[in-house]
């Protein structure tokens, strides 16, 4: 296998490489011009956090197939969507082409992740007062 160093850190790398593992920095190709990069953290994780539903980050992702296919079951009736979600914020989430995110920031994916915690708490919470509601009055007679 044919090997390069990497111009940032100098690190041997397969010549076929895009990215340095040593210093995950981006290799730009010989003519100079950018290598195809995966797509933005931030615009994925909004995407997902406003449309989820509706599959664009998917559609941004480069998965057309999946996000066709979460526009039309509503993003699995918000589970798959939110399950998205979840692997977005902790960068287990890839492309259509395979790859993690550019620019991963694990504080606003944890943020996120948490402050996604709250309606599901809200719902849950709500549905145990209905059940208590139903099951409360039911036990009186």
């Amino acid at each position: 296998m044919a090997m390069k160093k990497c111009p940032n850190c100098g690190a041997e790398i397969p010549e076929e490489a895009t990215r340095c593992y040593n210093c995950k920095e981006w290799i730009q190709n010989i003519n100079n011009t950018p290598v195809d990069n995966p797509p933005e953290f931030l615009a994925t994780l909004l995407f997902a956090w406003f449309l989820g539903c509706f599959g664009v980050h998917r559609f941004y992702t480069g998965n057309i197939p999946i996000g066709v296919a979460q526009l039309l079951t509503l993003g699995g009736c918000g589970i798959w969507s939110y399950i998205d979600l979840i692997l977005i914020c902790f960068n287990k989430f890839k492309d259509g082409k395979g790859r993690y995110f550019k620019d991963y920031s694990p504080n606003i994916g944890i943020t996120v992740f948490v402050i996604s915690l709250i309606p599901i708490g809200l719902i849950l919470l709500l549905v145990f007062c209905i059940f208590l509601a139903v099951i409360i009055p039911g036990a009186a007679s």
